[in-house]
């Protein structure tokens, strides 16, 4: 039982604590990752590489978040069972996974081939980097499967309470990324199908680390019964996780119609958008710790009974990330500039309209990532529940704001209507899911007092 954490138990500030640290230095380690990575691109391959990938972002994003939302809904369904610590049905549960799993990573796959090209002629990507972000997409579907293998077991890993196992396997995924990077684009001379070669192979090292990690809880080693067809399973995972992809897809979609206004503005503008995504992490590595702690956390409380913890587990987890959101905002407007300027070589004048547009996007998520906090939190806190109503809807209002920012307010905000078009989602989200969220506990707690 030391390699899990039963959070029905203790003080919930320690409890997150002891949860969202590790899930901090992973996170950190990410945004390593990530600096180094997209340095090996831009500087070593140049600025059309950089961008060339930084223009294909949504139809990568897209199939990420789809896994990201199927396996954090099969996760809320581990974290309640193990809260009723009903071993068994947790085991079914996760054979259950590992078959749809299967299933779901073949669609994709096939979809996602299917639809790359039309896609990126739909997005305006433009002529000269076109042939390189085909590429770079072709590799990445090509990998859905791994990816969803290594978000599947490290979600199973933290929905018992183990945060300690996905980041020591996240850390040693983004070293062999980045080695694999510098060989196959330096060495090599791969290319961009180098990098989402690189970043697959670490994707299924990741997995293989979560798996033997699993199979030293006695009580989570798999046999042929466990794989004995559970309706009842296979509904519930798909009740949670079928909505939370979808809600996720959703909202990547916005990020179609935000990318083809970024793609409008030409490779530069492009380039910029993207470095100032990478460093994404900086900002919202404290907020998106205390996101995964919550949901577990209210998971396996919903599924004990204990609804008074819950909302002592969300009050700590609001202070403790607005708190974190205020200081990564005074990093981020004073050293912004000088982190953007890691990730690229070239002509001056080119490096300084891209540093200019990525310190300009990258202050604005800085001042308004509160509000995409306080959205997280709300839904974490939901579908620790087992809601997925809301949630999905939510993806639906983000959308709607994303849209209309980049298509009727540029005439009056020009390029600031991109930087705009992600708070603005937030905002809207955040509102529907927090008086969501109040409606719905209030709700559970007049059924326990009764």
């Amino acid at each position: 039982m030391s390699k899990t954490i039963d959070m029905t138990q203790g003080r919930p500030l320690g409890l997150l604590l002891r949860f969202a640290v590790p899930l901090m230095l992973g996170s950190l380690c990410q945004l390593l990752y990530t600096t180094a990575d997209s340095a090996v691109v831009g500087r070593i391959m140049g600025v059309d590489a950089f961008a060339s990938i930084g223009a294909a972002n949504f139809l990568t994003l897209l199939a990420f978040e789809i896994v990201l939302g199927l396996t954090q809904g099969f996760g809320v369904v581990f974290a309640q069972l193990f809260g009723r610590k009903d071993y068994a049905s947790l085991r079914n549960a996760v054979a259950m996974a590992i078959l749809l799993s299967a299933v779901i990573s073949l669609a994709l796959t096939t979809a996602g081939l299917a639809g790359i090209n039309p896609l990126l002629l739909l997005m305006n990507t433009p002529a000269d980097i076109l042939p390189s972000a085909r590429v770079y997409v072709c590799w990445m579907y090509s990998g859905i499967g791994v990816t969803l293998a290594n978000r599947l077991f490290s979600t199973l890993l933290l929905s018992l309470g183990n945060s300690k196992g996905p980041v020591i396997a996240n850390v040693a995924s983004c070293a062999l990324n980045i080695l694999l990077d510098l060989l196959f684009a330096a060495v090599f001379h791969g290319g961009v199908a180098g990098v989402a070669a690189a970043t697959i192979i670490a994707q299924l090292g990741s997995a293989i680390y979560c798996i033997r990690k699993l199979w030293d809880i006695p009580y989570m080693r798999l046999a042929r019964q466990d794989f004995a067809l559970s309706p009842s399973h296979i509904k519930e995972l798909l009740r949670l996780g079928a909505p939370m992809a979808f809600r996720n897809g959703v909202i990547a979609v916005g990020g179609l119609f935000v990318q083809t206004a970024i793609n409008g503005h030409g490779k530069l503008f492009v380039a910029g958008m993207a470095a100032s995504e990478k460093f994404f992490e900086l900002i919202t590595f404290i907020g998106g710790a205390f996101e995964g702690a919550f949901g577990i956390y209210s998971a396996q409380n919903f599924g004990a009974g204990n609804m008074a913890r819950i909302k002592k587990g969300l009050r700590c987890s609001v202070l403790l990330s607005l708190a974190g959101a205020a200081g990564m905002a005074v990093i981020v407007a004073v050293f912004g500039r000088q982190l953007l300027a890691l990730l690229l070589a070239g002509n001056p004048d080119d490096l300084r309209q891209v540093t200019q547009t990525g310190y300009e996007y990258l202050v604005i998520l800085a001042v308004t990532v509160p509000l995409m906090f306080l959205l997280c939190l709300y839904r974490a806190g939901l579908q620790g529940m087992g809601s997925s109503l809301v949630p999905t809807l939510s993806g639906f209002v983000e959308l709607g704001m994303r849209t209309v920012s980049v298509l009727f307010l540029p005439e009056i905000l020009g390029k600031w209507a991109v930087y705009f078009a992600s708070p603005l989602g937030w905002l809207g989200a955040a509102l529907l899911l927090g008086l969501s969220y109040h409606q719905m506990y209030r709700r559970q707690m007049g059924k326990i007092d009764t």
